[in-house]
């Protein structure tokens, strides 16, 4: 009887990290499932070694063909496969032990499922920073946006990849290119919010070829918006403008951009500006948008984690600087944006969980145990509660946490897992309302004198929650975005500390 799984493993070289790759197989509490090792024409060992591990793992097998690349490689393996569930898997990644349990739980709704992925440096250590579900569920609309996922965070049932297969004319961004094709054809994929695996960052990888990677992504996107554009998507209510197309594809130019600038030695980045000058893009680059793709530049270009503690900034805080310099001269941005801009990278990469401490801090200043009320249900604002759970859990006392939001979607409130609630158990007892007389209600009988924690929210659910503040008028509120900015600010004193000693050194 077939395994309900195949997971493929494209394999061209990888002799010194494939086992270790196999071994997370192995480790899964989902045990249905079978591997099938494509080895795209290997040189190196990695073919003895998948031997030694077929003779051990019957699970596992291996098919041999010429280079195809990867692209080529992960269609054979689709051929290969005759399971229900279909997941690729890089020779050099590594799934966590549940990983097939939750994608599988998830895809059952949908056909498709992903989940968050931990960042890693060449040798599988990590970089202190995850990439979790961006959305409970990922159609067209959000794939147009950005590839949502590393490509093993990903899960999908055979009938939905059905005929489709990767463009082996493409040698990168194969993937997102993949997840469009199948999004045009109304495929959605389900969030797991939790880690589903690891994702090695390596420096000298392919990845690394900024120009071609951007001009490549920039063909894949035109080719998408094409393409949904013929299949009626605009008059769904998708936006294919070329003002959106400009925004997108702006962005990832700006990124791409920005991962060249850090790593090239030269001050006055030419080779980063020409990229950028060349690509379709909105005319200005706000302080926000520079600090977010300059964030997301030293991650996955110089695969480092952007952290501000006196001593990693000092290998590219100038780089930067010299960076958003040259797009002043350019005219792509302001000279008196640079500093803001330093302002508002200060707040980003601020991380998430050190902003939910210094709030949950500041709540228990006075009674541990008192009442907490979240307010926002958002990505963040689920951190808020679990975290909140987790301290009453581990012993921080008996505690009351209501969590409420009503603008979210269902889909986001059920990321909250009645699995997740059961594991928090102790003492702390977590209720989720979506009903503002219920949020009433139980906060008079129950949760008099509670702090209010007021998750990052925006659009209607910002509008709703200061409004629901105004009436409720707790005495106690502690705001995301004030502690968030607290700690920002301290990060660019930080900033402009390094920055005055660098000056000071060049005279």
């Amino acid at each position: 009887m077939p395994a309900r799984l195949t997971s493929i493993v494209p394999m061209y070289n990888s002799a010194a990290t494939v086992e270790e790759t196999i071994e997370s197989l192995r480790r899964q509490t989902f045990e249905d499932w079978e591997c099938i090792v494509i080895n795209d024409g290997s040189t190196d060992d990695g073919p003895e070694v998948i031997e030694e591990i077929m003779a051990r793992e019957p699970r596992v097998r291996m098919v041999t063909q010429a280079n195809r690349g990867l692209a080529g490689a992960r269609n054979r393996g689709i051929e290969e496969c005759r399971t229900e569930f279909i997941h690729f898997l890089d020779a050099d990644d590594w799934m966590s032990p549940r990983a097939f349990e939750w994608l599988i739980a998830a895809a059952a709704e949908t056909g498709g499922s992903y989940g968050g992925y931990e960042l890693c440096d060449a040798t599988g250590r990590s970089l202190g920073r995850q990439s979790p579900v961006s959305v409970p569920v990922v159609g067209l609309n959000e794939q147009l946006e950005w590839n949502r996922a590393a490509t093993h965070a990903h899960l999908f049932g055979r009938a939905v990849i059905g005929d489709c297969r990767f463009d082996e004319r493409l040698k990168m961004v194969e993937d997102h290119d993949m997840w469009l094709r199948l999004a045009a054809h109304g495929k959605c994929w389900k969030g797991v919010e939790r880690i589903v695996c690891g994702y090695r960052l390596h420096p000298n990888s392919m990845s690394k070829k900024f120009g071609a990677m951007y001009s490549t992504y920039e063909s894949v996107v035109r080719r998408a918006f094409a393409e949904c554009e013929e299949l009626g998507w605009h008059e769904r209510g998708v936006d294919l403008s070329p003002r959106r197309f400009r925004r997108v594809v702006g962005h990832m130019a700006l990124t791409y951009a920005t991962m060249d600038a850090l790593l090239d030695p030269s001050p006055n980045k030419g080779r980063a500006a020409r990229m950028f000058d060349n690509a379709a893009r909105p005319e200005r680059i706000s302080p926000a948008w520079a600090a977010n793709t300059a964030s997301v530049a030293l991650l996955f270009g110089a695969c480092t984690a952007p952290d501000i503690d006196g001593w990693s900034e000092r290998r590219w805080l100038a780089p930067l600087r010299q960076w958003w310099v040259r797009c002043a001269d350019e005219g792509w941005m302001d000279f008196a944006d640079i500093e803001p801009a330093f302002a508002e990278f200060g707040r980003k990469v601020v991380h998430p969980d050190t902003i939910v401490g210094s709030m949950l801090d500041a709540a228990e200043s006075g009674r541990a145990d008192s009442p907490l009320v979240v307010l926002g249900l958002e990505r963040n604002g689920r951190r808020i509660v679990r975290r909140a759970a987790a301290r009453t859990t581990g012993g921080a006392g008996s505690r009351l946490i209501v969590a409420f939001d009503d603008c979210s979607t269902q889909h986001e409130v059920d990321l909250l897992s009645n699995e997740e609630r059961s594991e928090w158990g102790g003492g702390g007892h977590v209720r989720i309302v979506r009903d503002a007389a219920e949020l009433a209600s139980l906060c008079a009988a129950e949760c008099a004198g509670a702090t209010w924690l007021v998750g990052p929210t925006e659009g209607p659910a910002s509008v709703g929650a200061e409004r629901l503040l105004a009436v409720v008028a707790p005495k106690r509120i502690e705001r995301w975005a004030d502690h968030r900015d607290r700690i920002g600010a301290a990060n660019l004193l930080r900033i402009n500390e390094q920055l005055n000693v660098r000056r000071a050194m060049a005279g």
